[in-house]
């Protein structure tokens, strides 16, 4: 059985609000854990998984990676990853299933993050999976939330079971954490991963509630509170469609 923690988050640029640089986390996964997958989310920016795909392709690693962005939707956050690494920009606050449709036209999977908030996304999705929506898995194990908002993800667990696949990731925004709630599934690589998805034979794991170091905390709240990544998505989105015009 394989193990894959897929939303962790760096420091790459002013915009992370994760601890460690790529290089940094590629490192403490390869000589610190057992995983055979990763994933890097950085919010609203897949700067950093650009890089940590063209460093992982490069370095011999014994696990597999997926590069990934955790995107501020109009509902909360979804992860999307591109396992090919035909890697793209997905604009953020938009409509939540119009962001799924996005990323799976340009053959990315989508995993719905922490659910539970705003309250009505997790019973919007359920409802949408029951008339044949299409969404890949739903996170409901995450070791960076608080116990109660955990207790709330399991209670989701069970409604989401017979429709879709569930996860667990760690949220990682120092490597300490990193593997703290997990994914196991049958296989190792990253096509077994995926197959597992579509089979709903992932099973969401965890471990430990993490506790960060002070300075860590810190570094990642100063981060989060003063650089909302999805404005430099949107600006990008922006002057995209403004040098399209021009040319």
């Amino acid at each position: 059985m394989g193990k894959a923690d897929l939303h962790a988050h760096t420091c790459h640029d002013g915009w992370g609000d994760g601890n460690q640089s790529v290089e940094s986390l590629l490192r403490y996964v390869e000589e610190e854990t057992d995983l055979d997958l990763f994933a890097i989310t950085d919010h609203d920016s897949t700067d950093a998984a650009r890089a940590a795909w063209r460093l992982h392709r490069a370095g011999g690693y014994r696990y597999g990676f997926i590069p990934g962005v955790e995107v501020t939707n109009q509902s909360g956050h979804l992860l999307c990853y591109f396992p090919a690494g035909n890697i793209v920009d997905v604009p953020s606050l938009r409509p939540f299933w119009s962001t799924v449709r996005f990323v799976h036209e340009r053959g990315g999977i989508c995993v719905a993050a922490h659910p539970v908030y705003p309250p009505w996304l997790a019973p919007s999705i359920a409802r949408t999976l029951q008339r044949g929506g299409s969404l890949d898995a739903v996170e409901v194990v995450n070791a960076g939330m608080s116990a109660g908002a955990q207790e709330r993800l399991d209670h989701l667990a069970a409604q989401f079971e017979p429709l879709v696949a569930l996860v667990g990731n760690s949220d990682a925004h120092d490597q300490d954490a990193i593997g703290s709630a997990f994914t196991r599934y049958p296989g190792q690589g990253v096509d077994d991963f995926l197959r597992a998805l579509q089979r709903r034979q992932t099973e969401p794991v965890f471990v430990v509630r993490p506790q960060m170091r002070p300075a860590a905390r810190a570094f990642t709240t100063r981060r989060s509170m003063t650089r909302p990544g999805w404005v430099r998505n949107v600006w990008r989105e922006v002057r995209g469609r403004a040098e399209h015009v021009g040319s």
